[in-house]
């Protein structure tokens, strides 16, 4: 894999291509329609999991005895209902289902919300750096001393699902932190401090190559950018938050009647 677009060398998941018997007609009922109900028939039933790369224009189309207009006009309708994504020059995938996720809930932990809810959060630390003060945007917590950056990948049940950064002081960074647990989670284990959110905001942007490169996407893909700060009981900043997180993932919901 590399920061262009998701692997489809031969580990990747592909579905067979469908019969070669062509659809029986129906009065009335454009082509491009049959193909586009055949094949939500066959995902709704299973066929092809999450995730798994469809087979291409042209073995769909001599499948269904078609030509390969008919089935990209089905694809792209697909696409839209959310049911398939197409990753240009790569191919079509079936989609996987978004994850909701609230975050009015009083975790410091996306993987303690995670677990209460029976899914696996894993995460891969990709570097772990010292800096000699907090720099950053006027929003970010100034601390005196050294703080630490911990940046690391997320993936929801095995899937990637956020780029992450958190910087904090050193003198609270678990410094031999693994990933076998959220940053956070280690923070309170260690220090006995129980971290809540505190303020985050959203905003959209477009992969670059690292963040496809560890996202499993294309340059260029939208992604949801969301950034905070942590906070402990009494309200004193712990930690300034980044992730940048799969748009075809992720749905961020806020019970605003709390």
């Amino acid at each position: 894999m590399n920061g262009e677009g998701r692997d489809v060398g031969p580990g990747a998941r592909e579905s067979r291509p469908p019969s070669g018997t062509p659809l029986a007609r129906r009065a009335g009922v454009a082509l491009y329609e049959e193909v586009k109900a055949d094949l939500t028939r066959r995902l709704v039933a299973g066929e092809s999991p999450p995730g798994v790369k469809l087979p291409s224009e042209a073995s769909l189309a001599q499948g269904y005895g078609t030509n390969r207009l008919t089935v990209r006009r089905a694809l792209a309708d697909l696409a839209r209902g959310g049911v398939v994504r197409t990753e240009h020059g790569v191919g079509t995938f079936v989609r996987e289902p978004s994850v909701r996720h609230r975050i009015d809930d009083g975790q410091g932990s996306l993987s303690e919300s995670m677990a209460e809810r029976g899914l696996s959060v894993v995460h891969q630390v990709i570097e772990v750096t010292e800096e000699p003060s907090a720099t950053g945007p006027p929003e970010f917590p100034r601390w005196p001393g050294a703080t630490v950056r911990l940046r690391h990948r997320r993936s929801l049940e095995d899937t990637p699902w956020s780029l992450s950064e958190a910087v904090l002081p050193a003198a609270l960074a678990p410094r031999d932190w693994d990933g076998t647990e959220s940053p956070f989670t280690r923070l309170t284990r260690d220090t006995g401090i129980a971290v809540r959110r505190a303020r985050r905001s959203f905003s959209a942007d477009a992969a670059t190559a690292d963040d496809a490169r560890w996202l499993d996407i294309q340059t260029g893909t939208p992604l949801l950018i969301v950034t905070g700060v942590n906070t402990d009981a009494e309200g004193n900043d712990l930690a300034h938050i980044q992730h940048h997180t799969r748009a075809d993932r992720t749905e961020y919901v806020v019970n605003l009647l709390v």
